[in-house]
C-alpha cells in the first residue's frame, strides 16, 4: 500500500502542465509506469490523483453499483465525469484538462499558485487560496475531529495518542 507523503508548491504553465515534483515521483516509483488517473474530489473543489493500480481499486468498488438503480448511476456517473488518465511527459511534466484546473480555481499561467499533497494512497491538487481556506484556516478543530473520529473506529490497539 502506498503511504505519500509531502506538500508541494507547485505552478501550472500556460498550455495547463504541471511540473511534478521529484520528490513525490520517487515515492511513486513502484507503480508510476502503469500511469495516473487525475479526477474531482466528491466533497471539495479540489482534484485528485490516483496511481493507476490505486483507481482500479476505486473502478473495483464502483462495479459493485447497479447499472438498474437510477441513484447508482447518477452517482457513478457525477463521479466519473473529468476522470482522465494521466501520463508524465518526458520532462516529468503532467497536462492537466483545462476543465479541471477551471473546477479547482487553479488558472494557467496566471500567478494562482497550486498546492500538491500527498494523502495516503492518492494526492490531492488545491488552489493555494482553497487550500489555505478549507485545510488549514478550516474552523473545525482538529483535536475534536479526531476524538470523534477515534471514537467510531477504535478497537484494541488503535494508537491516536
Amino acid at each position: 500500500m502506498l503511504n505519500l507523503l509531502g506538500e508541494y508548491g507547485c505552478k501550472v504553465d500556460a498550455k495547463g502542465r504541471l511540473m511534478f515534483p521529484a520528490k513525490l515521483r520517487k515515492q511513486l516509483e513502484p507503480v508510476l509506469h502503469h500511469g495516473l488517473v487525475l479526477n474531482r474530489d466528491i466533497f471539495e473543489q479540489c482534484l485528485v490523483l490516483y496511481p493507476k493500480p490505486e483507481w482500479d481499486k476505486v473502478n473495483q468498488e464502483m462495479s459493485r453499483l447497479s447499472r438498474y438503480n437510477r441513484k447508482h448511476q447518477a452517482f457513478q456517473r457525477k463521479f466519473m465525469k473529468g476522470a482522465t488518465l494521466i501520463e508524465l511527459d518526458s520532462a516529468g511534466r503532467m497536462l492537466i484538462p483545462a476543465s479541471l484546473l477551471k473546477y479547482a480555481g487553479i488558472e494557467p499561467g496566471g500567478k494562482n499558485e497550486m498546492v500538491l499533497t500527498g494523502v495516503l494512497e492518492k494526492m490531492e491538487l488545491w488552489s493555494v487560496d482553497r487550500y489555505d481556506e478549507s485545510v488549514l484556516n478550516d474552523d473545525d478543530d482538529f483535536g475534536d475531529i479526531a476524538d470523534d473520529i477515534r471514537g467510531q473506529i477504535e478497537g484494541p490497539g488503535f494508537p491516536l495518542n
